[in-house]
């Protein structure tokens, strides 16, 4: 089965005085390149994180965040500071008189003074939490390898497409590559007509090599293993976790082309072979993103 290397999913998991929030994303990279973040009360769950995730993704550079919020009775409480208030109050309102400033708005404004107001409490997180973390995590997981089963079968459709259009161009230059070499044949007897007299010409070395250099144009065998490879590629899509194989059967599906471009000498069957390198070229690109 096919499965995009790029993959999208998250999670928000509610509770009366904790907000959880999980977010999973990756790109493409030959190997795994796995990147956590989790709340610090939680940071020694990196390494459990990292067993499951790891089983989950073969390769890709992927990013998973952890992030929590307190809510409700959760919420840090403040302890207000009197006497620092006072202390401010009284010297503000004295320099206020002093310099004849109203002095109305002075207690809203230390309100807002760090130092007056504090935190008495923080528990954002604490270790009961983990597994309410941990389903919210699964939860963004599934979306994920949705997303990405999603895209998979998306690329899987293009790749068969791409495909079935460089077996089609394979099947037109079949018919060509016989008619081309009675061509050849024709046009080197014309010109050593042309400079020797007919009859002075050694039909059986003429044979002989003609024979030779039609051997050396042949693209018979060429063209019966790129049809090869064209049918295992169709089947490797159909196998766990392809990407590897997929590349490795596009490079010989390459090489096939560009030998049968080069040995076919013929103006029809290398316009097919440009057609059949620009599908090629189109699976290179999509093999990249196919885990």
């Amino acid at each position: 089965m096919v499965l995009s290397m790029t993959g999208y999913g998250n999670a928000i998991l509610e509770t009366p005085d904790l907000l959880i929030r999980v977010e999973i994303k990756s790109l493409n990279s030959k190997g795994l390149d796995l990147s956590i973040r989790v709340p610090r009360a939680h940071s020694e769950k990196e390494i459990t994180l990292r067993s499951i995730l790891g089983n989950r993704f073969q390769r890709g550079k992927v990013s998973v965040y952890v992030d929590t919020e307190a809510t409700g009775s959760r919420i840090a409480k403040k302890a207000m500071n009197w006497d620092l208030l006072l202390e401010y109050y009284k010297e503000l309102k004295a320099k206020a008189d002093t310099m004849g400033a109203p002095s109305d708005n002075l207690l809203p404004a230390l309100l807002s003074v760090s130092e007056i107001i504090q935190p008495q409490i923080d528990t954002v997180t604490d270790e009961n939490d983990w597994p309410l973390i941990e389903k919210t995590l699964f939860e963004a997981l599934d979306k994920f390898d949705a997303f990405r089963k999603a895209e998979g079968e998306a690329m899987h459709k293009e790749l068969v497409s791409y495909i079935n259009n460089i077996a089609e161009y394979l099947e037109k230059v079949v018919p060509l590559k016989d008619r081309r070499i009675e061509k050849i044949k024709g046009d080197i007897r014309d010109k050593l007509t042309f400079v020797i007299e007919e009859g002075r010409i050694d039909e059986n070395r003429f044979e002989q090599e003609l024979i030779y250099f039609a051997e050396k144009l042949d693209i018979t065998e060429e063209i019966v293993r790129l049809g090869t490879h064209l049918k295992y590629f169709l089947e490797a899509l159909n196998e766990p976790a392809p990407g590897k194989k997929l590349g490795f059967i596009s490079q010989e599906i390459g090489r096939e082309i560009n030998t049968i471009g080069s040995k076919a000498n013929d103006a029809s069957i290398q316009k097919d072979i440009v057609l059949m390198k620009e599908e090629l070229e189109k699976i290179k690109e999509q093999c990249l993103n196919v885990l």
